[in-house]
């Protein structure tokens, strides 16, 4: 088989692996095979010398994923969109729960939240069963009054 045609088809496999493995790195890696499929094809040196295939596909890959990388960095990085408020809160500062275990300072209690058991604590005791809105946050912890 010619080597040209191996160097081709080992790009293009390297190239549809993104679609398995994302990350956009080994795409550059596919770059790096299709430019060695043409430097074989081109020149007989390069065909006649394992080595310098070799070389060859290591600098086209390293080159096309530093400059890919670089001319791509506005599509990769996705676009945060920022609530007012505290971002670091999820939603959960203001939330209502139900109190699921008693809080009794200075011991934790549990609240419910959207499904799921949180640790609470409370300046105040606050009875099983009870409403409770929280204030805050720290961690798993919830701070209810």
């Amino acid at each position: 088989m010619d080597l040209a045609l191996v160097w081709l088809i080992a790009g293009l496999v390297l190239m549809l692996m993104e679609f398995v493995i994302p990350g956009f790195v080994i795409f550059f890696f596919g770059l790096g095979g299709l430019v060695t499929a043409v430097a074989v094809w081109l020149l007989p040196s390069v065909e006649g010398s394992f080595v310098a295939q070799v070389l060859c596909f290591t600098v086209a890959s390293v080159l096309t994923l530093v400059v890919g990388r670089r001319c791509f960095r506005g599509l990769l990085q996705g676009k945060a969109e920022h609530a007012p408020g505290d971002a670091d809160d999820d939603g959960i500062v203001g939330a209502v729960v139900e109190v699921v275990a008693a809080i009794e300072p200075p011991r934790a209690g549990r609240v419910s939240l959207h499904g799921a058991e949180w640790g609470a604590i409370a300046d105040h005791p606050i009875a099983k069963g009870a409403t409770a809105t929280v204030v805050a946050r720290d961690n798993i912890t919830l701070t209810v009054k």
